[in-house]
């Protein structure tokens, strides 16, 4: 009998569930095998740095007042690719270490490229049907509905 692993992720979350077939007409139940949360996402931007004078690498001394501030222009676009990258990898991680004859992925479309090219070839070409929805916050019965296992 046929057993699928599905992954349902979007940038704060990750779920994975593992269906076996028990017969031809029956299906087992999705067990939920992984579940990661990320807590960089959830985060301000407040919480991560302090705007405090001398807090930020610059030239001179802290007391004075030509220290700079040292703002790194970029880098919303670096924690969002960090995640992105963290994602990709925990996805990675399932699909190698979890047997199983087929594997399906749903991810929202404004992430799906971000982790797709951060995921090696190989497991990528293991992934049978890819949505790009978010399906994070839908039950197990509406998964199973849209991947039809």
């Amino acid at each position: 009998m046929k057993s699928y692993i599905v992954i349902v992720a979007d940038s704060g979350i990750m779920k994975a569930f593992s269906i076996r077939e028990r017969s031809l007409i029956h299906k087992g139940k999705a067990e939920l095998i992984k579940r990661t949360i990320y807590t960089a996402a959830h985060k301000k931007l407040s919480e991560q740095l302090s705007d405090r004078r001398g807090s930020f690498r610059g030239s001179g001394d802290a007391r004075s007042a030509r220290h700079g501030s040292g703002e790194a222009h970029k880098m919303m676009e670096e924690m969002e690719k960090k995640s992105l990258q963290a994602l990709a990898h925990d996805i990675e991680g399932v699909i190698l270490h979890t047997p199983a004859d087929e594997y399906y992925l749903a991810l929202p479309k404004h992430i799906y490229n971000g982790v797709t090219t951060a995921m090696k070839g190989s497991i990528l070409s293991k992934i049978k049907k890819t949505l790009t929805k978010d399906l994070t916050k839908d039950s197990v019965e509406d998964i199973r509905k849209r991947f039809v296992v």
